[in-house]
């Protein structure tokens, strides 16, 4: 692999097909951390038809399929991955639309547009999620959650692409939601709508305005190149655990934790994502040994 993106060749499994497709894809651009090697694949399909192209033609061709949101809790391996690795930041993906108490959003909008859009309508059980980074598709696979509330709590429903390329649509009693997980991490997740209730706009507004001052105060600011180690266990957060093991000033190469939000990790210029994976399990192992607590990760290594 190189380290330039190039346009498909002729021979390439994708080749034929109506939609442009790159080679050795950089993919550090698209997480946050900002590490990480290229992809064998990568596209950004304009629409749901030509998504649907290239998803069967993976199926067909075994090559495995990958989908990146906002990449704010992706690591990728510096070495690459042999994959295809699809972005849906197309319009069609993106569109956020209110009718009555329910808002249908695409999979490509990022989380905080479809809570602004809500807020904005006057329309409330959303607005506790806007610090939250991402998109709403990651945030449907993941179950986003923050302040007690998660977004499987107020969907629908749920469009979804199947390995085949076909679409169906998923009612909530179809989808399971948990702690961080949801049963559509196997299919690709296009739009959902979600049922909220009504409520004063202004009183809204004020609240979200609370939470997204809260969020950003727990956060680095200053770096882009972070992401958030581990998921919190009831009753206590992992930053806690971690400043309480005493692993505030733990490094590793390019990877350090940050100092004054522990749950974080830091990679500084030219970091390898081993680093990175090497200081996230430092840190669980230090945790489980000194508080006997076991961290659930939040990063997921591709």
């Amino acid at each position: 692999m190189t380290d330039q993106p190039t346009s498909s060749p002729a021979g390439s499994p994708f080749d034929d097909l109506p939609v442009t497709v790159q080679l050795a894809e950089p993919l550090a651009k698209h997480t946050w951390l900002g590490v990480g090697g290229v992809s064998q694949y990568f596209c950004e399909p304009g629409s749901v038809d030509a998504l649907s192209t290239v998803v069967s033609r993976c199926n067909e061709t075994g090559v495995k399929l990958r989908v990146i949101g906002g990449g704010s809790n992706v690591l990728v391996p510096s070495e690459g991955v042999e994959s295809m690795v699809v972005r849906l930041s197309a319009p069609p993906f993106c569109g956020v639309e209110v009718d009555g108490q329910s808002v249908s959003v695409g999979a490509g909008a990022k989380l905080v547009h479809l809570v602004s859009a809500a807020v904005q309508a006057g329309l409330s059980g959303l607005e506790d999620l806007v610090g939250v980074p991402g998109t709403v598709g990651g945030g449907l696979v993941g179950n986003a959650a923050a302040h007690g509330c998660n977004l499987g709590q107020r969907v629908y429903s749920v469009t979804v692409m199947l390995p085949d390329g076909s679409t169906e649509d998923r009612v909530r009693d179809d989808i399971a939601f948990a702690s961080g997980w949801s049963s559509l991490d196997g299919v690709i997740v296009l739009a959902a709508r979600f049922d909220l209730d009504e409520d004063d706009p202004e009183r809204l507004t004020k609240r979200m305005q609370r939470q997204w001052i809260v969020e950003r105060s727990e956060q680095p600011s200053g770096t882009r190149s972070v992401a958030m180690m581990f998921k919190d266990p009831v009753g206590t957060t992992a930053e806690s655990l971690i400043a309480q093991a005493g692993c505030r000033d733990l490094c590793i190469g390019g990877a350090s934790i940050y100092p004054s939000c522990t749950n974080y990790v830091v990679a500084e210029a030219g970091c390898p994502s081993s680093d990175v994976q090497e200081l996230v399990e430092k840190v669980r192992g230090v945790v489980r040994e000194k508080l006997g607590v076991e961290l659930a990760p939040r990063i997921c290594v591709w």
